[in-house]
């Protein structure tokens, strides 16, 4: 309960000062701690923000409770998008789109107007690739990241199907600097068995298959990010405009996330239009 207040300036802050409209949340997050946090932060402001939140499970009934638990959490009757987080292998896809998969779940929501679109994470371009195909879906979070596509080229052919497909990208890890190490990075402790409260069993076990790492110098951070204000802004800016991106989520520490912030309204003095909700501007960032 001592956060709470530091959850209230933090949102303040952001939505009076930074003009930020965009907030986006998971159970998973701290494992249902953001969310509950979130939801009285940005009570005063929810009419002025676009919403978005994840869900990790994959089945019509999960995702239906899951859902209810979000909107509790966060104090609202809608959320402006609802995603399918962290999708990473086919079978997970097949098992969201099959009968009494979590695609039920999202459809009937969108249709009822407790959620007004649908979308997904993902970091693997197959899956990413195959869930804009459905039709289905209205944006995709994937890593648009200056170095990944150049080098590694990672995230071309997600641009491109989104393109062609009408679907939204918000680009995950703009400002990363690199992966974690060893030397880098702190482990996530994974707790037995049922200490999960919100996050599902598989995802447990798979964290203990791929331990998980926080940043030793940003524990909020699940990546390097870069840290020198000219090279952060030159990553951030280049994502930003790449063809199809509507938004990027920044590194995730609170300092970081100032100056990308100041950054991108004194580059851009301006977002754009994301799902109907005006955020302002031309959505150029130059």
């Amino acid at each position: 309960t001592t956060q709470q207040p530091l959850a209230d300036r933090a949102v303040r802050h952001a939505v009076e000062t930074l003009s930020v409209s965009y907030f986006d949340v998971a159970p998973e997050y701290g494992d249902g701690i953001a969310q509950s946090r979130l939801g009285p932060a940005l009570r005063p402001y929810r009419s002025r923000v676009f919403l978005a939140a994840k869900t990790m499970y994959r089945t019509a009934i999960d995702a239906e409770i899951d859902l209810n638990h979000t909107l509790d959490a966060l104090t609202t009757e809608y959320l402006d998008l609802y995603q399918f987080h962290s999708l990473s292998a086919m079978d997970e896809v097949d098992a969201i789109l099959a009968p009494g998969g979590a695609m039920e779940t999202f459809r009937k929501a969108k249709s009822d107007g407790r959620i007004r679109a649908i979308g997904f994470s993902a970091h693997d371009e197959k899956v990413a690739v195959r869930m804009i195909r459905t039709g289905w879906v209205d944006t995709c979070m994937f890593p648009i990241n200056f170095a990944a596509y150049h080098y590694g080229k990672v995230g071309q052919k997600v641009l491109e199907a989104a393109s062609d497909h009408g679907v939204g990208v918000i680009a995950l890890k703009s400002g990363a600097k690199g992966r974690l190490t060893n030397a880098t990075g702190t482990p996530v402790t994974v707790p037995p068995k049922g200490g999960f409260r919100h996050i599902p069993e598989w995802k447990r076990e798979e964290m203990i298959r791929f331990p998980v790492m926080t940043s030793k110098d940003h524990p909020t951070e699940w990546y390097e990010p870069e840290e020198d204000e000219e090279y952060l802004m030159k990553l951030v800016v280049w994502s930003l405009n790449q063809r199809g991106v509507t938004a990027v989520l920044p590194p995730g520490d609170l300092g970081i996330f100032e100056t990308v912030a100041r950054g991108v309204l004194r580059k851009c003095g301006c977002f754009t239009v994301v799902n109907g909700v005006d955020v302002g501007g031309d959505g150029k960032c130059r």
